[in-house]
């Protein structure tokens, strides 16, 4: 836990949806962040952009050639070798049709679903992989649980 870190979360909904609430977002990812962040920071900055369908199909297109919808992409510009104290984490793209279709199909809340997309977007803006192998997979969903059990614990 880093606590003398100061995190600025800049929310953007194009959405206009009204079941997550912006502030608490805010607030629980400057608890995620705090969690993540190594001691040498000092200050971290991270975006964060819900949308539709349609516009996660045109970012997906135009940031990785995969002009498809997605439930979650993450745009990394944090670099920890530099040891920096004052970074920018990066960017989290969320779609909130996709959330609500996959919150159905799992069988949990949007809510629920939202912060599983979006600590797993700030876990990979972090740098943790789940696609290298069965081991980075592991401590990855590892670390999902422990961001999870800060949110929802409050």
């Amino acid at each position: 836990m880093n606590p003398k870190l100061q995190v600025f979360t800049n929310w953007n909904d194009e959405t206009n949806q009204e079941e997550i609430d912006p502030e608490l977002i805010i607030q629980n990812c400057d608890l995620i962040l705090r969690y993540l962040a190594p001691e040498f920071l000092q200050s971290l900055e991270l975006s964060v952009l819900v949308v539709n369908d349609q516009m996660m199909s045109e970012i997906n297109g135009e940031r990785r050639g995969k002009p498809k919808t997605t439930d979650v992409l993450s745009f990394p510009l944090y670099d920890e070798s530099l040891k920096l104290p004052f970074q920018i984490l990066g960017e989290i793209v969320i779609s909130m049709e996709t959330c609500r279709k996959q919150a159905i199909e799992i069988g949990h809340s949007v809510i629920d679903e939202f912060y599983r997309l979006l600590v797993h977007g700030i876990l990979h803006l972090f740098g943790y992989d789940h696609e290298t192998n069965e081991e980075d997979a592991v401590l990855m969903r590892k670390m999902e649980d422990e961001c999870l059990d800060l949110v929802f614990a409050t």
